[in-house]
């Protein structure tokens, strides 16, 4: 009974801290995930910003495998290089011990005072996000430090079975050992920060010692890398190269420490007084001097790679390059990925429009040609972008988040419709049977720059290039909808006077209610975003 209370204890603290540091990462992710893409947009300036965008997002989201699938799924759409990407894994293994300095605080009894304020801030503050994230963030730190104290009662009774105990030296006295046993646990468990924390919890209470927790905690490292590799199957061959350079990196970092433990050990006991703390050292300092010492190597790194994954860089379509499933362990990511792909979308959009009055009023039939070809791409981006946006979990977005996911979400149907109401332009073009008198042209030629005036307002508006006031769109809209009806109300007169131009102009209403139309959905994308500001 006793054998199975210190399992329960051990493996219910674990579990425990997986699901409190799961719960902060996500609380951290709907937080900073703005903050985030700023991060790592700087990992393209240079190696230094590269290791330390790295090593603030692994903080963030508290996973270096989280980080690492970001970064598959940048370099397999082609937003990332792959030498950037390996900066950032650099700054990722320093961003990964931070876990581990917080944890071997032996904070005893101080947990419950977080977890109680924790929860009354969450809970009296829960309609503003920031106290709420505040709550969240002390709950999580309070839960960690209590599944670090019940790992470590659940460890104290192991004490008495030397038989545990001389198994926990072998690690030290023969360090392959722990290496491999702390590599298997690792991938069991895809996390890193739940072995080191588990060897750091057992250090307190004397289980294992300072040779046989660093070796557990090199082979932590080897073993987080094996979800990214897995991860890297059917992706492009830059993805394949990021998801093995990880894994090289920790390699070549356990090659180096394996003949050296012994007098690293012995410089790392010289830093602290206590075992949980000197093993927190040592995996910062591991890990950071790796990560410095690989840094000027980084170029041979990649040509290894390449050797190693031969082939040519895949070139990356222009349609829907960022939209790649791995970046949505980040929904803030992923929704600024929506976002700039609906701007290219509305590009499309803005571009196909002018070019459908090239084919319409000029009888350009080269523009009436790209017309129909964007379209097409223009249903694709859709489909894709609406597929991609429900994919987006609201749990893990700010309130502010959500209502741009919405807005964005309205616009794509509005945009795909503008594209088919200039297919529509086009299709009356292509007819030789419909044309207009040179009066008709006029009027309908005022109405269709009025509603590229509207679309190219609501793509500024989607810009954030300039805040649109409602009074200026209303008053937009109202010109529009007076010009609409004075051209209802004169070509009412004109076939009443003039009946041999019926036949002309007798599709005349078709296409006025059609750039009508055109005018209504631009104004509904402006809508849409006036609600966010």
């Amino acid at each position: 009974m006793g054998t199975a209370i210190i399992a329960f204890k051990i493996l219910g603290g674990l579990v425990i801290f997986m699901f409190s540091i799961r719960m902060l990462s996500d609380t951290m992710k709907r937080s900073a995930g703005f903050r985030l893409k700023i991060i790592l947009e700087k990992a393209t300036a240079n190696p230094l910003t590269g290791m330390a965008a790295g090593a603030v997002t692994t903080f963030l989201v508290q996973s270096s495998s989280v980080t690492v699938l970001l970064l598959l799924g940048l370099v397999n759409a082609g937003i990332m290089r792959l030498n950037q990407a390996v900066y950032v894994i650099l700054g990722s293994e320093i961003g990964t011990t931070m876990t581990a300095q917080i944890v071997a605080f032996k904070v005893s009894l101080f947990h419950f005072p977080l977890i109680i304020s924790g929860f009354v801030v969450h809970s009296l503050f829960h309609r503003h996000e920031k106290a709420r994230d505040l709550g969240e963030i002390l709950l999580c730190l309070g839960l960690v430090f209590f599944a670090m104290n019940t790992m470590t009662d659940g460890a104290r009774p192991l004490r008495e079975f030397p038989a545990i105990l001389n198994m926990m030296s072998q690690f030290g006295s023969f360090p392959l050992y722990g290496i491999i046993i702390g590599a298997v646990f690792t991938a069991i468990t895809s996390s890193s920060s739940a072995t080191t924390s588990l060897v750091i919890a057992m250090s307190m209470e004397g289980v294992i010692d300072l040779p046989s927790g660093i070796a557990l905690i090199v082979g932590a490292n080897l073993g987080t890398c094996v979800l990214e590799l897995i991860a890297t199957i059917g992706t492009s061959i830059s993805a394949r190269r990021t998801g093995l350079a990880q894994f090289m990196i920790n390699m070549l970092g356990a090659v180096m420490i394996f003949p050296l433990l012994t007098p690293f050990s012995n410089i790392i006991a010289m830093s602290a007084e206590t075992v949980p703390r000197q093993l927190a050292n040592s995996h910062t300092v591991f890990n950071v001097a790796v990560s410095f010492l690989l840094l000027p190597f980084t170029g041979f790194l990649i040509k290894l790679l390449k050797i190693i994954i031969p082939g040519e860089d895949q070139k990356v379509p222009d349609i829907m390059t960022s939209l790649d499933k791995r970046i949505l362990n980040v929904p803030a990511l992923a929704l600024s990925r929506i976002e700039e792909e609906t701007l290219k979308m509305f590009s499309i959009v803005y571009e196909t429009l002018k070019l459908a009055g090239k084919a319409f009023f000029e009888g350009d039939a080269d523009a009436g040609k790209a017309v129909r070809e964007n379209e097409r791409v223009i249903n694709a981006m859709n489909s894709a972008l609406i597929a991609y946006g429900n994919s987006i979990s609201n749990m893990l977005l700010t309130d502010k988040d959500i209502c741009l996911k919405r807005a964005l979400i309205h616009s794509h149907t509005d945009l795909e419709r503008i594209a088919d109401l200039a297919e529509n332009m086009v299709i009356y073009a292509d007819q030789p049977e419909i044309v207009f008198s040179q009066k008709a042209q006029k009027d309908l030629r005022n109405i269709f720059d009025t509603a590229v005036l509207t679309c190219d307002t609501a793509l500024q508006t989607m810009k954030r290039a300039r805040k649109v006031v409602h009074t200026d769109i209303t008053d937009i809209e109202t010109q529009a909808s007076m010009l609409k009806l004075e051209l209802r109300r004169k070509f009412i007169l004109w076939h009443a006077n003039e009946r041999e131009e019926w036949a002309t102009d007798s599709f005349y209403p078709g296409i006025l209610r059609d750039l009508e139309r055109i005018s209504s959905h631009s104004y509904n994308i402006i809508e849409h975003f006036e609600r966010l500001e």
